[in-house]
């Protein structure tokens, strides 16, 4: 893992994207709602419920958040199009992170970080600063011939974990992701939705 000393973008120029602009209605949105086909659809990746509880609270300072990506997905033109997603395999490269200072002022010399506001966010001066990629595989098999298909698809991310107001702005920490949940259907022959949920978690080098 580096940290942040060089431009994660420049440095992943592998990372191909597909122009797809998703534009007016669709006269059958969601092709792979039915329960049958739901059933049929695989799913690498996600972290089991127990290792998710584990992952939240080991013990240690709970430096943690949550992230959302969500995708539309274009199939690329030398490839086919969909009849039905098979599975979907998913891993998470962290590239970089780094700690930055962050505003932190109040009036009431009494009340100290953190402090939170009405969502229960709250700030300490401290963040944590978390960039990434989420390397996925679609396998679909297509309309015409039912032969079967792999797509790559590399999603960069980036993230902050709110710090403890006395962590030091050279402090390194390990970074891990479990990955909570996925959503992913076909809206098209040629365009697939898929939503990921993300846990971060950021545990201190012990030195």
């Amino acid at each position: 893992m580096r940290y942040c000393d060089k431009d994660p973008a420049k440095e992943n120029a592998a990372i191909d994207y597909v122009d797809c602009r998703v534009m007016g209605t669709f006269e059958n949105p969601m092709r792979s709602d039915s329960k049958d086909r739901t059933q049929l659809l695989t799913i690498n990746g996600i972290c089991p419920r127990e290792k998710l509880e584990d992952f939240l609270d080991d013990g240690r300072i709970r430096r943690w958040t949550e992230l959302v990506v969500p995708e539309v997905l274009c199939i690329p033109s030398y490839k086919p199009d969909i009849e039905q997603i098979i599975s979907i395999s998913l891993v998470v490269e962290i590239i970089c992170e780094r700690v930055i200072n962050t505003p932190f002022k109040t009036n009431n010399p009494r009340l100290s970080p953190p402090i939170f506001n009405q969502e229960g966010t709250a700030i300490t001066g401290k963040k944590l600063l978390v960039e990434g990629v989420l390397r996925q595989k679609i396998v679909y098999a297509t309309i015409e011939t039912q032969s079967v298909h792999a797509v790559h698809f590399d999603t960069p991310f980036s993230a902050f974990i709110v710090l403890e107001p006395q962590d030091s702005s050279a402090k390194k920490f390990k970074v891990d992701v479990c990955i909570e949940d996925v959503f992913v259907t076909d809206i098209t022959s040629r365009t697939i939705i898929k939503n990921v949920t993300l846990v971060i978690r950021a545990l201190p080098f012990v030195r």
